[in-house]
């Protein structure tokens, strides 16, 4: 009987045992070839066979993990078109209104022209803010792993310990690749809100106000029942005062004490609140 390396591509739609990783089972077929070798089962041509098969089957992971980085930049660049236009809209809607503010009294063709042009852009606005929501992983960063970084585990209490045991380790690179895996494939986990909270730590940790912001938001968006809403309020108005907007850090915490009077965040808000109030000019 002879033995042959698998040559059709790895089946992923399969799981537990009869899930063998790609890898697994070329080092298995690797040792098959050399037991059978030695016994001499298989002849040396069909050994070379066998290199040869195990060849084509490292080339499919390379063609794999190459289309994967490809997936990941077209979809970086999806979320940053979108992104770019839904600010060049805001752009144009806010000088379309100062024109419309400072128009004279007598030009009411002028005035209902910008008022259609205003509808216009609002529309194109809603729509692009809303193909931008519709991604499942918008919002989201896309962290490649480090030199000599481990495979992200694919069990997911696995995945939110590693990201947990990284951030405690301050290696917030790692934590926040973990996380953002986690988020992306877990969205219905109990977790899921969680992971976000702790990515979007580690961002505001690593300067990155404008990219916690957008982590926050998809707590407020998708997890408004979860118990990291209050967490998120408070990191809200911290990335706003980093960014040098005080006024705009507020509203985040009246929102906690209004809407969660009995969160454990409420003490450290309202004496947060009381000290942005008087230092905000």
């Amino acid at each position: 009987m002879l033995l042959r390396a698998p040559t059709t591509p790895f089946a992923t739609g399969l799981s537990g045992p009869a899930r063998v990783p790609l890898l697994r089972r070329l080092t298995l077929v690797g040792l098959v070839a050399t037991a059978a070798t030695q016994a001499g089962c298989v002849s040396y041509w069909r050994g070379k066979e066998i290199d040869a098969d195990i060849v084509a089957l490292q080339g499919q992971i390379e063609s794999m993990r190459e289309d994967q980085r490809k997936d990941k930049t077209a979809t970086q660049k999806q979320v940053q078109d979108l992104v770019a236009r839904i600010t060049a809209l805001e752009t144009s809607i806010n000088a379309s209104l100062d024109r419309l503010r400072t128009t004279i009294a007598d030009g009411g063709l002028a005035q209902e022209e910008l008022k259609t042009q205003i509808a216009k852009l609002t529309g194109e606005l809603e729509e692009a803010k809303k193909a931008l929501e519709g991604r499942g992983d918008a919002g989201l960063p896309a962290i490649d792993a480090a030199p000599g970084a481990p495979a992200l585990p694919d069990n997911p209490a696995d995945l939110y310990r590693y990201g947990y045991e990284r951030k405690q380790a301050n290696d917030c690179r790692e934590a926040i690749r973990a996380f953002s895996e986690f988020a992306r494939l877990n969205g219905e986990n109990d977790r899921a809100d969680n992971a976000l909270y702790l990515l979007a730590e580690c961002q505001f940790v690593q300067a990155e106000y404008t990219g916690s912001i957008r982590t926050l938001h998809l707590i407020s968006q998708k997890y408004k029942t979860g118990d990291k809403v209050d967490d998120a309020l408070m990191l809200m108005h911290d990335n706003f005062v980093a960014l040098g907007q005080c006024k705009d850090a507020m509203p985040f915490l009246e929102s906690l004490l209004a809407d969660y009077p009995r969160s454990n965040r409420a003490k450290a808000a309202r004496k947060k609140l009381a000290a942005t109030r008087k230092s905000c000019k």
